[in-house]
């Protein structure tokens, strides 16, 4: 009766709602405000991210441009802002009347909460659509949902898990488009999901899914089988004589020809300038050591035994899970050996280096030389053995006793036999991570679990009530193991006061503002508070946090002269461990620690600037990224009057007249700079901005009419007012002479093209389809 009641409830509440509940339940702590994930990305990385694209949304503008971080770096570009993203953005607007870091963390937190639970449903989605069961397809969602490898990292690498959870819904609807290739809603639908895969942020996730992709419709174009469910007991089932896999072929690769060109240009928005970008980054030369790290061999235990080696274990479904994965995986659907052969290919290559397969795939499969971590395969592996459990979860019922005794049997040796194996060879040698007494509660209860599973295997018939007993089993056993993974200590308000260091910092960089300094000397933070901790207090630093930064950049920071990096960047203000700096400097505080001192030096020591933010150079030379850097190395040579262009932009060596020159910047946004400049003859003028292809002069006024702003000399002179890349990675600008006042602003082609592009795109799609729903209501 209570079993009857609660399946009628459950079939008549939205399966949506009952991961949304499940999910707040895991995260109850978090929802209450009384905990918050831990430091880490989550609250260092994403969340200044998001503040800053607060910000911008506040004032209506495009975040382009990140003045914060790296000596400016470009936002959009960089694919893990996720600007695009609609998720994000919803819950951005919808919370935009909360205000400060405590509300935006908070917030934030429940965009992690919501992502759980659309990984349930879009899981159950799918499933059900394989099997016709929903019992099964839940048990497969909440599986996917409550997995190590969603509850553990990803949450604090926010952008893994939203692009992560798309996965089940683009081979949902891509199962659909290819049994109903005629049908172009599935085909738009399917391009629309991919595209949203893409602007989640993550390219190395999304890598993966776009593998897991192409291997889905691979074998749902070669196939044997009919359309519908692949359910082995459904009425529509698999024969040799039925055979389909090449009806409608036409319809299919025309539809996938539209599926890819329609998800392509609706990411255009945010995939023309991240290439742009990724070109010039750290990311476009890196080595087989960097990128081949992966899962030690010995980590393949905690699929079934969590927590025993690391802190997270991204290969556990839980017991349940796992036993039920192992019956699909026996089962007689062909589905079952494409996930299981999935998990096999994954699992390999999540080893990296440790294992055989990964080598092979960064010689020959494109984009896998590109991203280090291939632990984070494991994602695709956590779905495929989710798909699986749901797969067994539907055979069960129907399999023959016979059948499902000799599996019980099965899986009670193979758990049984593993958790000795383990005991022995590894936590007796004390080459685990937890000490005796641990390991035997999680043996212990792994072992029960597995008897629970084997119980209901055994005992003869199937109702109802072994379904429940499945089900709730698999969640205890999942929320015990994960639920304590990602909570901290206090909640979002505490969590985001404030250092004393860095408040001091910040009322350190407005003195300078208040004493007259056009623009505020960037900062250097030598580790001693987080990368990216300027977006929070809105100073300007010369490092940050992103994996994505300026290849030439980035040079300046490799066994490089510490004080020609700041001369070069702009340094006014230096928070390190060192109580003595190199040259004349002002110690402006000191904060004790535990371990150490924390000091925070002006190196201004009089009402001039040690190091400007602009400056002018009368000498002009040529030269490759590589001979540059050696010479701004070079301590005699003076930067205060020579520069450096690459030999495609500037020939020969070129000396400047000099006279009267007098510079000033002003912010005028993230993007902007106003420049203010006078010189008695036509000069250089050096930016310690970040050069990028987008930076354009616009609002140019001249104040001077004698001399004039315009060119005195001809020939092959460099060109007015275009910006250059200078000194390797900065901007140089060639003033005319004269006094003049123009806006130096970043406005990348590739961003407005992208942007073109996927709006027309969308643009289309809705006229498309209101045209077709006048049509319908007029019929």
């Amino acid at each position: 009766m209570i079993s009857n009641a609660l399946f009628r409830a459950l079939r008549r509440c939205p399966i949506s709602f009952c991961y949304l509940l499940l999910a707040a339940l895991f995260y109850l702590p978090l929802l209450l405000g009384l905990r918050t994930f831990p430091d880490g990305d989550f609250t260092h990385h994403f969340l200044p991210f998001s503040l800053f694209q607060q910000e911008a949304l506040r004032n209506g503008q495009l975040p382009l441009w990140n003045p914060h971080t790296y000596s400016g770096h470009p936002f959009l570009a960089d694919t893990q802002a996720a600007v695009y993203y609609p998720i994000s953005n919803l819950l951005l607007l919808l919370t935009l009347p909360w205000e400060g870091p405590g509300a935006r963390l908070y917030w934030l937190q429940v965009e992690a909460l919501i992502h759980l639970a659309l990984a349930g449903w879009f899981t159950f989605l799918l499933v059900r659509t394989l099997t016709g069961n929903r019992w099964a397809a839940f048990v497969a969602g909440c599986a996917f949902a409550f997995s190590g490898y969603l509850t553990g990292y990803p949450p604090l690498q926010l952008a893994v898990l939203r692009t992560a959870i798309w996965l089940p819904l683009l081979l949902w609807a891509l199962w659909h488009a290819m049994h109903e290739p005629t049908k172009w809603r599935w085909w738009i639908g399917a391009a629309l999901i991919y595209a949203t895969m893409f602007l989640a942020g993550h390219p190395q996730t999304f890598l993966h899914g776009s593998y897991g992709m192409g291997a889905w419709l691979l074998w749902l174009f070669f196939r044997r089988g009919g359309t519908g469910s692949d359910d082995e007991n459904a009425s529509v089932t698999d024969t040799p004589h039925d055979d389909h896999r090449f009806q409608n072929a036409p319809a299919r690769l025309v539809g996938l020809i539209a599926f890819c060109a329609l998800a392509l240009v609706l990411s255009a928005g945010q995939l023309l300038p991240s290439l742009e970008f990724t070109q010039l980054s750290v990311r476009a030369n890196v080595t087989y050591d960097y990128v081949s790290g992966g899962f030690p061999l010995q980590d393949t235990w905690q699929l079934l035994l969590p927590g025993v080696l690391t802190q997270f274990s991204p290969l556990y479904i839980g017991v349940i899970g796992l036993g039920l994965a192992i019956v699909g995986s026996a089962g007689r659907r062909p589905v079952a050996l494409f996930f299981a052969l999935l998990t096999l290919l994954f699992l390999l290559l999540s080893y990296g280096q440790n294992g055989f397969l990964y080598p092979l795939f960064y010689r020959f499969a494109p984009g896998w030389q590109l991203f280090r971590g291939q632990e984070r395969a494991a994602f695709v592996v956590a779905l495929s053995l989710s798909v699986l459990a749901g797969l067994g979860a539907a055979a069960l019922p129907h399999l023959s006793y016979r059948r499902r005794r000799l599996l019980a049997v099965f899986l009670a040796v193979l758990i049984s036999g593993g958790v000795y194996a383990f005991g022995v060879f590894w936590q007796l040698l004390g080459q685990s991570a937890v000490n005796q007494w641990v390991y035997l509660a999680i043996a212990i209860g792994t072992i029960l679990l597995a008897l629970v599973l084997v119980v209901t295997m055994v005992l003869p018939g199937w109702d109802r009530r072994r379904e429940i007993l499945l089900t709730a089993a698999l969640l205890v056993n999942l929320f015990v193991v994960n639920l304590g993974t990602n909570l901290s200590d206090f909640g979002p308000v505490r969590k985001t006061i404030l250092a004393p260091e860095m408040v001091v910092l910040q009322d350190a960089v407005a003195t300078q503002a208040q004493n007259g300094q056009d623009l505020p000397g960037r900062v250097y933070n030598e580790f001693r508070v987080y990368e990216d901790y300027a977006m929070r207090l809105g100073v300007e630093d010369v490092w940050g946090s992103s994996p994505l930064r300026l290849a030439r950049y980035a040079a300046l920071f490799d066994n490089f002269p510490l004080d020609r990096m700041w001369r070069l960047t702009g340094v006014e203000t230096v928070l390190t461990w060192r109580r003595e700096l190199f040259g004349p400097s002002t110690l402006l505080a000191e904060f004790s620690q535990a371990t150490d001192t924390t000091y925070l030096h002006a190196l201004s020591v009089s009402a001039a600037t040690t190091n400007p933010r602009a400056w002018f150079v009368s000498t002009l030379r040529p030269g490759s990224d590589e001979a540059v850097l050696t010479a701004l190395a070079d301590h005699t040579i003076d930067l205060d009057k020579v520069a450096f262009l690459p030999p495609e932009t500037l020939s020969a060596a070129t000396t400047l007249r000099t006279g009267e020159q007098m510079v000033l910047l002003r912010r005028l946004s993230p993007q902007a700079l106003q420049i203010h400049a006078r010189s008695a003859q036509e000069g250089m003028l050096v930016v310690s901005e970040n050069w990028m292809p987008g930076w354009r002069i616009d609002s140019f006024t001249c104040l001077s009419p004698s001399p004039p702003c315009t060119r005195t000399t001809s020939g092959d002179e460099l060109p007015l007012l275009t910006p250059l890349r200078t000194n390797g990675t900065f901007l140089g600008i060639v003033i005319p002479p004269g006094e003049m006042t123009f806006t130096l602003r970043y406005r990348p082609m590739s961003v407005y093209l992208g942007l073109t592009i996927s709006g027309a795109t969308v643009l289309l799609l809705l006229i498309v389809c209101f045209w077709r729903w006048r049509r319908r209501v007029t019929r």
